[in-house]
């Protein structure tokens, strides 16, 4: 007696067939049947909602600031045949205790500008590689990279509009 297993195709057992039934349709097993997941839930939209409403009211605080700041600064700005300067060291008292509220909104613009810029920023590229908001999250991004851009040109428009002759 040999003590390899038997190999080939007699080494399968065959089972007989019930009684009554025809011997050519013994019972097989039934295919292997694959089943989907069953579909996600959608997932809110309120990341990306979030991020573009604070993208929005950053972009348009921030260019009503950056007016503010160009129509006060232009007017005590130097100006040269060829360019401008503006020092605050030559200010008189009362010119620079009337800037200084303007300042005031020129630091928080800044301060306020970038950090929430940024939180809009990375909340909206949070949503789009999440599918949260996936849309709302692009024109958060969109928005909040724009913001900075706009922003400088209208303060360099309205600081330029306002300078005085030369």
């Amino acid at each position: 007696m040999s003590m390899m297993p038997p190999t080939g195709p007699e080494s399968a057992p065959i089972f007989p067939a019930p009684p009554g039934a025809d011997a050519a349709q013994q019972w097989s097993p039934p295919p292997p049947m694959y089943y989907s997941a069953p579909p996600a839930p959608p997932r809110p939209r309120t990341l990306g909602v979030v991020s573009m409403a604070i993208a929005i009211a950053v972009f348009a605080l921030s260019i009503v600031a950056s007016v503010i700041v160009g129509v006060h600064a232009g007017p005590l700005a130097t100006r040269t045949p060829t360019s401008f300067s503006f020092n605050t060291s030559d200010l008189t008292p009362d010119q620079a205790a009337a800037f200084a509220p303007i300042a005031l909104l020129m630091g928080a613009q800044m301060l306020l500008g970038t950090l929430l810029g940024l939180t809009a920023l990375v909340l909206g590229i949070v949503a789009a590689a999440t599918k949260r908001g996936r849309a709302f999250g692009v024109v958060g991004i969109v928005v909040a990279a724009v913001a900075p851009i706009a922003s400088f040109a209208a303060y360099t428009a309205t600081l330029i509009g306002t300078l005085p002759p030369a």
